[in-house]
């Protein structure tokens, strides 16, 4: 886990003692001094206060405080918004890895460094702060002779449902960020090295502290390459709807502790990219290299598996044209090219010859590239920097 936001609901559930380091300073008013406009209002919150606390190379989570109106819109209440990353809070870095073992040591870390700053909050009700947001995450030390560049290349060419952008970008560095946006959900895979060592405003991971530069260059990581995944649940339906799930209850808020049930860590990543890779047309995108030959061969041998009929040759050749292409050209070019010329009315003839050609190359595996990451997160072995140091 590293980004995480929850927020605190008051009148009695933290202090501020410092008001005037918020921008605008912070003040408190009454429900009678609002006006009709404001006792009326249906935005979110009334007024927005931002802490803007001194310089300090300590790592500070944001801090935000709202002043909203209650559910029955009879009186005024304010709100602290937490906004941090787990692990820099802990380590000063993200490279290191949180596990659920530390739940304990990032409470009593969240409040000595807001009690440094003047808020005040008790452990309990830090623990029992409400999610709205999460970023799942894990690191893979990549093999020496495995190039991050390359498992880009191969994950660039998936496609999933609903999904409403996929963008690789380039830096000069030589960084790359694959990033799949699939509502209010995010799928980001980049080099964790790499990122750490760019400018602020060129990092996927913009909460920038220069002790990760530090650990770097002390540890001799410059040449390592790090697999970063990153599953994030950007609003407070998708937290509450896939963590409640994810848990085995009904559906409802999330506290903070929550996210440290045993092996919620695991669920969340790896069950996301399973269901990620095991989809038909990813399966197809994503299979070991194979010549054409042997391609076809190992089709049309599953397919008489379903008996000698020109039907069954049909699927073959349908199902070998459609995994070749997708190879090739990656799910998404190809799901669109034909969804846009062919069978607009009836898309699920698409879809299920897709799922007959994942279903007749299901025992070809997946590259070495993706049947590692695959092995590793399976495994949710944790990060160290010794780890990292020594090399595998």
């Amino acid at each position: 886990m590293d980004t995480v936001i929850i927020t605190i609901y008051g009148p009695y559930k933290f202090k501020i003692e410092r008001r005037f380091l918020f921008l605008p300073e912070l003040t408190v008013r009454r429900y009678e001094n609002l006006s009709l406009n404001e006792k009326e209002s249906k935005e979110p919150y009334l007024r927005r206060f931002v802490l803007r606390p001194p310089e300090t190379t300590d790592y500070l989570p944001g801090v935000e405080v709202f002043e909203t109106l209650t559910e029955d819109r009879k009186s005024l209440r304010y709100a602290l918004k937490l906004d941090f990353s787990a692990p820099k809070l802990l380590f000063g870095n993200s490279l290191q890895e949180i596990t659920e073992a530390d739940k304990n040591f990032i409470f009593h870390r969240v409040k000595t460094v807001l009690a440094g700053v003047g808020i005040l909050v008790e452990i309990k009700d830090i623990a029992e702060a409400n999610v709205t947001a999460v970023h799942f995450c894990k690191n893979i030390a990549l093999p020496k002779e495995m190039k991050m560049r390359d498992v880009l290349d191969e994950l660039k060419k998936v496609d999933i449902n609903k999904t409403v952008d996929v963008t690789l970008k380039e830096y000069k560095s030589g960084g790359r960020v694959l990033s799949i946006y699939s509502g209010t959900v995010e799928r980001a895979f980049y080099d964790k090295i790499s990122d750490a060592s760019k400018p602020k405003n060129k990092r996927k991971d913009k909460n920038h502290i220069d002790r990760e530069r530090e650990i770097i260059e002390r540890f001799k990581l410059q040449d390592r390459e790090v697999f970063r995944y990153e599953y994030r649940l950007k609003k407070t339906q998708t937290v509450r709807r896939d963590l409640s799930r994810a848990l085995e209850r009904k559906y409802g808020p999330i506290s903070f502790e929550e996210l440290f049930t045993a092996g919620l860590f695991k669920k969340m990543v790896f069950g996301s990219w399973r269901a990620f890779i095991k989809r038909p047309e990813n399966q197809l995108a994503l299979f070991g290299s194979t010549n054409n030959l042997k391609l076809l061969l190992h089709i049309t041998a599953e397919a008489q598996k379903l008996g000698l009929t020109a039907h069954s040759l049909n699927k073959a050749l349908i199902s070998y044209g459609l995994a070749r292409a997708i190879g090739d050209h990656g799910a998404k070019e190809v799901h669109g090219i034909l969804s846009e010329s062919w069978c607009k009315e009836h898309p699920e003839r698409l879809t299920n010859k897709i799922q007959t050609a994942a279903d007749l190359t299901s025992t070809i595996p997946y590259s070495n590239n993706i049947g590692f990451i695959d092995k590793a997160l399976e495994d949710f072995i944790s990060i160290t920097l010794e780890f990292l140091q020594n090399g595998i």
